[in-house]
């Protein structure tokens, strides 16, 4: 049966002959909700920034080369003294020598994102975790002045401190950002760190070279894998 004439009603829109009924529904929709529009905008700004501010991965096999050359120098150096007196100045030439190259390597490789957008953020990082370092140091004196024990002051301390210091401090600033990845790997080195304290002075060296290495290689891999993914 055929509709009844209309001369005052506007004509029907006409359908869209490639799109279904709920398709176009559907899209209509999506296009006028602005809170899936700025979710979606937030989605893709976070892990834009989260992409633009790892580290490349070189940079993971740089330190684990680094902790197991520089640590491993001074397990050599100390491994054999009865009474334990402390690194040799040449094992610490070593240590601070690697640590120096990486350090470089490090500006240079990060210079984009330290004077990028996610310069401010980096500040304060430095703000936050430099006095830290500082301070262990700082502390490590007054543990020496105390009971001039060479076992605690240049052997267990100056090996796990910075790890349970500066580790703690950055697993709950990584996790208040949400950044699991960072905050696990963080958690991870305490907990190497806590363990590593009873091989005593000398063998903790060891402990904490091999160990860090380890941590190093598997952050490494881990980023690799999800930015080839």
């Amino acid at each position: 049966m055929s509709q009844p004439f209309d001369t005052f009603s506007p004509p029907p829109p006409e359908p869209d002959p490639w799109a279904t009924e709920d398709e176009g529904a559907t899209l209509e929709d999506e296009a006028l909700d602005p809170r899936a529009a700025a979710a979606l905008l937030e989605q893709t700004t976070r892990s834009a920034a989260r992409r633009f501010d790892q580290r490349p991965t070189i940079l993971f096999v740089a330190a684990a080369v680094t902790v197991l050359v520089g640590y491993g120098a001074v397990w050599l150096s100390v491994r054999h003294q009865h009474p334990y007196s402390g690194p040799t100045g040449a094992a610490l030439g070593v240590l601070y020598g690697v640590l120096a190259a990486w350090i470089v390597l490090n500006v240079v490789l990060m210079q984009r994102s330290l004077t990028g957008r996610t310069s401010p953020r980096r500040r304060i990082e430095a703000l936050v975790f430099t006095p830290i370092w500082v301070l262990i140091y700082v502390y490590q004196g007054a543990l020496y002045h105390t009971d001039h024990s060479h076992a605690i002051a240049y052997g267990v301390w100056p090996a796990v401190a910075p790890l349970l210091v500066v580790g703690s401090a950055a697993a709950g600033y990584f996790a208040g950002q949400q950044r699991r990845v960072e905050a696990g790997f963080a958690v991870a080195a305490v907990a190497l760190a806590a363990i590593g304290a009873f091989a005593g002075p000398a063998g903790v060296w060891g402990v904490m070279g091999v160990g860090l290495c380890i941590l190093l290689a598997i952050g490494g891999a881990a980023q690799y894998r999800q930015r080839r993914g």
